[in-house]
């Protein structure tokens, strides 16, 4: 059995986390030997159900899941590999595998961008400008694939032409939350899709704080767009400041419950910025604004689309649309519908603003 097989079959004992491998690897210098030794590790170091699935590893799914990682197309790789992100293992506990869709981009800079899932106009607003501006700059996005900033986080860079990096807090055959599996899919055709956890694992609320450390564990730095006070975001900037990470926060109306949290972490001592352009002074970065290509504005009729397409686009067009209403109008599933959005997302469009209306760009 070679290590990385070890790992992932580690990896799949339940309650098995970076604090109980730090423990093991104390005593054992292998995840092999681990295995092998699985009937006399000492009590204490496991909860009880997790030390009895461990001594019965063998009865674990993981061929299975090898075999399934192959055929999605995901590849694994651990902490000693050349692959693995050097930015993350050096943090306190980084975790022992990752499980990978796409590739990790070939670019210097990694900047996480995180905030509310239900941001304001304002968030909206600010999530788009500063990472459009980042990536004209080569950077790499980084951030968590969940509804409201970092969705439009990964959504301006996909639009940008830029790789862009989710770091899931469920297993990639388990993608969350499901309207953005169409965003997925094109995040992994030019960047990636990351988790540490096995494929079917579905997104507890406690997977999240471990998701965030790789946030931020793979970024130069964090940027807070919009943030309330209770919220994984500023998870995510205490995370990065454990780790030594510079965390930049846009200041909030202080009248704005979903922008607390960013006023806090700038009484905490966080980097207040107003501009992008802010954030590069203060890393001290040499970096050149990739030219991208502008191309003359097109009519819808010039743009290719789907039938489905063409039905929803021309709902909005004259309305504006909710997600329910589009979905009453045009008795599609959720899915599917989220997919449609994505692409006239993508394809400029149509615009989405807080609560998901939907309306047509100006063209």
């Amino acid at each position: 059995m070679d290590k990385t097989t070890a790992w992932l079959i580690l990896n799949m004992v339940r309650g098995i986390g970076p604090a109980s491998i730090r423990k093991l690897m104390e005593i054992y210098n292998d995840p092999r030997e681990i295995l092998e030794s699985s009937d006399k590790i000492p009590q204490g170091i496991l909860q009880p159900d997790s030390l009895r699935q461990l001594r019965e590893w063998r009865n674990l799914p993981w061929e299975k899941e090898i075999e399934r990682t192959k055929s999605y197309g995901i590849k694994i790789i651990c902490l000693d590999d050349s692959e693995y992100p050097d930015s993350l293992r050096q943090i306190p506990d980084p975790p022992q595998i990752l499980y990978i869709k796409g590739n990790i981009p070939d670019i210097p800079v990694f900047i996480g961008v995180v905030g509310t899932r239900n941001p304001s106009s304002y968030g909206i607003l600010m999530a788009e400008k500063f990472t459009g501006a980042l990536a004209t700059w080569g950077i790499c996005v980084v951030s968590g694939m969940a509804r409201g900033i970092d969705t439009i986080a990964h959504k301006t860079a996909l639009k940008m032409k830029t790789p862009t990096i989710a770091v899931l807090g469920c297993g990639l055959a388990n993608i969350y939350p499901p309207e953005n599996k169409k965003i997925a899919e094109l995040i992994s055709e030019t960047g990636a899709l990351i988790s540490e956890f096995p494929l079917d694992t579905t997104p507890e609320k406690f997977n999240f704080p471990r998701r965030n450390r790789i946030i931020s564990g793979m970024s130069r730095a964090v940027l807070v767009v919009e943030a309330g006070l209770k919220s994984g975001a500023i998870i995510t900037a205490h995370l990065a400041i454990d780790q030594n990470k510079d965390v930049f926060v846009l200041p909030s109306d202080a009248n704005r419950l979903t922008g607390r949290g960013n006023n806090l972490l700038i009484r905490e001592g966080a980097c207040l910025v107003e501009t992008p352009e802010e954030i590069i002074e203060h890393l001290n970065l040499t970096l050149e604004r990739i030219h991208i290509e502008e191309k003359p504005e097109k009519n819808q009729e010039d743009i290719s689309l789907t039938d489905s397409e063409k039905l929803i686009y021309n709902l909005i067009k004259e309305n504006e649309l909710s997600f329910e209403e589009i979905q009453i109008k045009t008795g599609k599933k959720l899915t599917e519908i989220a997919s449609i959005l994505t692409n006239l997302e993508i394809k400029g469009l149509i615009s989405s603003s807080c609560g998901q209306i939907y309306t047509r760009k100006n063209k």
